[in-house]
């Protein structure tokens, strides 16, 4: 199973920049326009614990707001829910490889240039969903051996988007392989509130 966990607890937080981490600032995400995240958020902050894991049942089953909860693969818009398996694929292209090579690659697996996917309506709606789907699924006090292999899934749907967003960006040389597998490994990295949810 993937690794899905994030820095240490205590440990100095990495820059937002560093592309082995992926943030709600490179997935292009605004906190506020996260309902489900928000709630969460003032819960905790009214000191209601109890109430939180109520929303969090209830998330799952009904959602909040414009947010829904991701069960499954099957509930993504395509191609994402080929992302888990497109990751170790792309894993494994090995020696070095041009940009231009590697924009050919990925967008012959996407059907479409790696901008057109990264820009379409389908993936920025999943977004939000995927990353408080997360949130929830990190709470270990409500999750289950089917739970961790869902989170898995979907943060290496995220660490194929980053990768795509790292190369369409040109935010750091891919050429190399250690450089491809570092961004394809990459921890999911939660806001500097940290989670609303107790861990």
């Amino acid at each position: 199973m993937h690794d899905t966990s994030t820095q240490p607890h205590g440990a100095a937080r990495p820059d937002q920049s560093d592309y082995r981490y992926i943030s709600l600032n490179s997935l292009g995400l605004d906190p506020e326009q996260l309902d489900f995240y928000q709630l969460l958020l003032a819960c905790r902050a009214r000191g209601e614990a109890g109430e939180s894991l109520r929303q969090v049942m209830r998330f799952r089953t009904d959602g909040y707001g414009k947010a829904r909860f991701i069960s499954s693969l099957d509930a993504l818009p395509p191609p994402l829910a080929t992302f888990p398996l497109w990751r170790a694929e792309l894993d494994g292209w090995p020696g070095e490889l041009a940009r231009e090579e590697l924009f050919t690659r990925a967008s012959g697996l996407l059907g479409q240039p790696v901008g057109t996917f990264l820009a379409s309506a389908g993936w920025r709606a999943a977004l939000p969903d995927i990353w408080q789907s997360l949130l929830v699924l990190g709470w270990r006090q409500a999750g289950s051996p089917a739970d961790a292999a869902l989170a898995a899934q979907l943060t290496d749907v995220l660490r194929v988007v980053h990768f795509l967003q790292v190369l369409e960006g040109d935010r750091v040389a891919l050429t190399g392989h250690g450089a491809r597998r570092d961004v394809l490994g990459a921890q999911l990295l939660w806001p500097a509130e940290g989670m609303p949810l107790p861990r």
